[in-house]
């Protein structure tokens, strides 16, 4: 069936299924849900059609979700969450920004070592605006590969090594374009890296 017909059938038992699958099947179903809605959002980018559903949307609630679901299907990694506080709600599509902050997540996991730390922060910058924040202490990042990770399809010498199309990150950065958003990167080779949104 399709990707979208999949992802709809779905929707509502994802996070009952993750609940109550096998850890290794969890693991499948999430890898299927997320490629899948890569998969729609990279077509709708092409033909145009993506709308967003703007919404007032609570940075910390977002983040706090990201987390729970991320302690239930991966073991692998120490994720800890450091809200801010007060940060202020943005107008924003809620479905949308989360596979924004998901596939950063996703990313963290894929190239940080099993039982390292990955930590989600949200807080607002000194001119008041809202982020949302994925550091991690992976394989990291030279300058160069910064300057080109989101362009679809690439990947770095170190990242060839690890399962991946090369997508994730250039369907981030459209979603968080079409927010008029922007992204703060600081990373460093074999010290890991940190990813900011900015609305």
């Amino acid at each position: 069936k399709e990707c979208y017909d999949f992802v709809t059938a779905i929707e509502g038992e994802y996070l009952y299924g993750l609940m109550n699958y096998p850890a290794r099947n969890s693991e499948k179903i999430r890898k299927i849900v997320r490629s899948c809605f890569n998969q729609m959002i990279a077509r709708n980018d092409y033909l145009g059609k993506t709308q967003l559903s703007l919404e007032p949307v609570s940075p910390n609630d977002l983040m706090n979700e990201i987390y729970e679901e991320s302690l239930m299907i991966d073991e692998n990694h120490l994720y800890r969450f450091r809200p801010g506080d007060p940060v202020r709600q943005v107008q924003a599509d809620p479905a949308l920004l989360k596979q924004a902050v998901r596939i950063l997540v996703d990313n963290s996991a894929k190239y940080t070592p099993k039982g390292a730390e990955i930590l989600l922060r949200t807080g607002q910058t000194d001119d008041g605006k809202p982020y949302l924040e994925v550091q991690d202490s992976g394989i990291g990042m030279s300058p160069k590969d910064v300057s080109h990770m989101f362009e679809r399809f690439y990947r770095s010498d170190e990242a060839r090594s690890y399962q991946g199309t090369g997508l994730g990150l250039s369907i981030a950065r459209w979603i968080i374009d079409r927010h008029n958003g922007r992204f703060e990167i600081l990373s460093r080779t074999e010290l890991g890296t940190r990813i900011r949104i900015i609305l």
